[in-house]
């Protein structure tokens, strides 16, 4: 039985609920998806092997240009914000692991040695980019096998869909003019056209809509740094649980449909499911099998 995006949210909220009774086995705040505010300060929300690393990382000082995380990101067990941190902070530990799990999403042999892991990364100074705050979830920065600096965008979702483009922001400004038709941002325009990611019929209504706005703009974000002489190629990576049919059947196929070959090779999607697997394989880190199952249980559940 297929279902749809409501149902796969519903029982996304469910099964989380179901994890902070169960898992955690703590009292939740307003809402039953919501830990409370002391339970939220000692970092619930993170596995518990790799929590008090992270909770040290959540202390460094962010540049200006950058936002500062999401005050539901400690609390809010259904957003996205901290699945960063549970899936792919951990990695530094395996920095070889996470070549060869790279290698593979990649398909190809690309990856001569990760460099870094960061996590809410965004090139400065942000005027030599695309001018905003967009910012890859995770960025994976490595050598390839000519020694060239390259990289890898990752945008994380869970239960997130399309989202509307809100007038009088400066997200509207950058794609919209003062009566409303598209109007790309200079920096925006010549990415997009010297990435030559995008077929020549495709229109920027198409990339600013709200079903494909956020993925061509962190898209566009990694061909900018390679148009900036920062890092020779780049891959942009969409992973999300494939139940989240938003983007398994509807978002995703869309846009793949809008790209040239050299677009093609630049992106990539791949779901949880996905992702976990070829983790159990790739990775060795103290308590693999333990981090890798927590995932499972944390994220995944049946949708029949």
């Amino acid at each position: 039985m297929k279902h749809n995006y409501s149902e796969f949210k519903r029982k996304a909220r469910a099964h989380q609920i179901e994890f902070r009774k169960n898992y955690l086995g703590v009292e939740h705040n307003k809402y039953p998806n919501v830990l409370t505010f002391d339970d939220a300060q000692k970092g619930l929300i993170f596995y518990d092997r790799f929590r008090e690393e992270i909770l040290e990382e959540l202390k460094k000082p962010i540049p200006k240009t950058s936002s500062a995380p999401s005050g539901q990101m400690l609390t809010n067990l259904l957003r996205s914000e901290h699945i960063p941190y549970n899936i792919f902070f951990p990695m530094h530990k395996d920095k070889n692991g996470c070549k060869n799990l790279f290698n593979h999403i990649l398909g190809k042999e690309e990856i001569s040695t990760v460099t870094d892991i960061k996590i809410e990364f965004h090139p400065e100074p942000i005027e030599d980019y695309l001018f905003d705050h967009t910012a890859f979830d995770v960025y994976i920065s490595y050598k390839d096998k000519n020694n060239k600096s390259c990289g890898i965008g990752i945008e994380v979702k869970y239960t997130e869909k399309e989202y509307p483009l809100k007038e009088h922001t400066s997200e509207y400004a950058h794609v919209k003019d003062e009566n409303g038709n598209t109007r790309l941002f200079q920096n925006y325009l010549t990415v997009t056209i010297n990435s030559r990611y995008y077929k020549d019929d495709v229109l920027h209504d198409t990339l600013v809509s709200n079903k494909l706005r956020q993925i061509w703009r962190n898209h566009i974000l990694g061909a900018s740094m390679v148009m900036h002489g920062d890092i020779e190629n780049f891959t942009s990576i969409t992973l999300y649980p494939k139940g989240n049919v938003h983007f398994d059947n509807n978002a995703i196929p869309v846009y793949k449909e809008l790209l040239t070959e050299i677009g093609k090779n630049s992106f990539v999607s791949i779901t949880y499911e996905e992702l976990f697997d070829l983790m159990e394989k790739y990775l060795n880190i103290d308590d693999s099998n333990n981090w890798i199952n927590y995932l499972r249980y944390r994220y995944l559940f049946p949708l029949e």
